[in-house]
């Protein structure tokens, strides 16, 4: 059988928003850490789902734990950080709703901050570029 932290992990990374609204009725804390050490933040930003992200933040979700090893060297030290990756090289439509609905629940990065719009500006033409750049490139055997 499954333990509530493991089946919180399932419904967020099947985007069961209501798995997850109903674990959270139950009690479930949403700050605690799996075993690599991130919390289950990190997997609802890593599956883009804005509406679960923002179901647990509002339910007392840390926008600023951070992760203990290894996952902040494999994925990030804090959840804004992690949204910002996602963004750059993976899908900056996707993710940037993350970032912002982080920000707006008072998410920072490891330095204390927030982007600014010229940071933005600069990072999302950059990022455009990167994935522009990826599309079709595969390793060859």
């Amino acid at each position: 059988m499954m333990s509530l932290h493991e089946q919180l992990m399932t419904a967020i990374v099947e985007d069961n928003v209501g798995e997850v609204s109903r674990l959270i009725r139950n009690g479930l804390n949403l700050n605690v850490r799996c075993d690599q050490g991130a919390s289950a933040l990190f997997v609802a930003i890593l599956q883009g789902n804005a509406s679960i992200l923002r179901l647990m933040l509002k339910h007392g979700a840390d926008p600023n734990l951070i992760a203990d090893e290894p996952a902040a060297t494999i994925y990030a030290e804090k959840p804004l950080e992690l949204a910002m990756q996602s963004r750059f090289l993976l899908d900056w439509d996707k993710y940037h709703p993350i970032v912002r609905l982080l920000e707006q629940n008072g998410a920072t990065d490891s330095d204390g901050g927030v982007e600014s719009s010229d940071e933005l500006k600069v990072r999302k033409q950059h990022a455009k570029e990167w994935q522009d750049s990826q599309r079709g490139f595969h390793l060859s055997d």
